[in-house]
């Protein structure tokens, strides 16, 4: 009996950690001078949100697919732009802001504000977040396309001092 639960406890044990995400030491690419900069748009219904951009050096030879970008609790798609001979991973997040405001009452008289309703609950975005990260840092998933299409894994790599560029306020 006691070698039945000690080897349960012992797979379930290996199971819980082949489920967390490793990050690389060594990714087969460099990012130089990444930044994060915040937008608003000058009318309320263009919104707010923030650009995240990392360039890129790759290794010859190697053909990268990037997936997904790990920063403050959003996970953002990877996009992959090219500027003559640059490469750039840009991550643009745009707030999700509700257009239509609901009446609210106001009035001396509380009995006449009955009908207004109360703020929803704050609700923290990505409750399962896979990573403990600081202001200045983020995650980058991607696959190696070197390798054979068949054992290709997906790999994490944490980039940090992303720099913080003033703020673009549209008009």
């Amino acid at each position: 009996m006691k070698i039945a639960s000690l080897l349960m406890v012992t797979v379930f044990s290996l199971y819980g950690c082949s489920s967390q995400k490793k990050l690389t030491k060594e990714p087969p690419f460099t990012i130089n001078n990444p930044s994060y900069q915040q937008y608003a748009g000058g009318r309320e219904e263009s919104g707010t949100g923030f650009i995240l951009q990392f360039p890129v050096e790759l290794e010859a030879g190697n053909d990268i697919e990037f997936l997904e970008v790990f920063f403050r609790g959003h996970v953002l798609k990877a996009e992959q732009e090219k500027e003559g001979e640059k490469f750039y991973i840009i991550c643009n997040y745009k707030d999700d802001v509700a257009v239509t405001k609901p009446d609210i009452i106001m009035h001396s008289d509380p009995k006449k504000e009955v009908g207004n309703q109360p703020p929803g609950p704050i609700s923290k975005e990505n409750q399962d977040f896979p990573f403990e990260l600081k202001e200045d840092e983020a995650v980058i998933s991607y696959k190696n396309g070197a390798e054979d299409p068949q054992k290709r894994k997906i790999a994490y790599v944490k980039i940090t001092k992303i720099k913080t560029k003033p703020a673009l306020n549209y008009k």
